[in-house]
């Protein structure tokens, strides 16, 4: 074997690894498959259901960071988490967004849907201004939502003092 021969096969490896895993979550979404992976492959966002698999939780981007190290420094496992131009998008266990109710957030379920960038665009890469801080994976982990409302209330007390200096 030649020196070198070996990354493109190992290349290969993650890439398929990274498509399976990719296909498992939108089928659990009932996504278009097809179309996610074409929008990926010219580096589009692919539009996905909400609601099926999964529902999401809308917070602003400060105290959206401040919720996502919180819930890490506690051990909570952590779900798909998308960032955005202006938010924090966290996916939650579908039915979840029924009753959430956390001020200056949001809650996205049936009938709505996500832009999603190919799971392999993790911080600092981004699509279209989006970008994984914790990519889908198989098998699909969601947040717990009353372990993000108590990070997120939590965090929101922090940035009311800290704003108001």
């Amino acid at each position: 074997m030649r020196q070198g021969q070996g990354a493109p096969a190992a290349r290969r490896l993650v890439e398929n690894a990274r498509t399976t895993c990719a296909v498992s979550w939108l089928t659990e979404a009932r996504a278009d498959v097809r179309g996610a992976l074409a929008a990926w492959d010219r580096a589009e966002l692919a539009t996905v259901p909400v609601g099926r698999a999964w529902d999401v939780v809308r917070i602003r981007q400060r105290v959206g960071w401040r919720t996502i190290h919180r819930l890490r420094a506690d051990g909570s496992p952590l779900g798909p988490v998308l960032h955005t131009a202006t938010h924090v998008e966290v996916f939650v266990p579908a039915g979840a967004a029924r009753s959430w109710q956390a001020p200056q957030t949001s809650a996205l379920g049936p009938g709505d849907f996500v832009a999603a960038p190919d799971p392999a665009v993790i911080a600092p890469l981004t699509t279209r201004a989006r970008t994984w801080i914790v990519a889908p994976a198989a098998p699909l982990v969601l947040t717990d939502p009353d372990a993000l409302h108590a990070a997120y209330l939590a965090a929101y007390e922090v940035m009311k003092v800290v704003t108001r200096r």
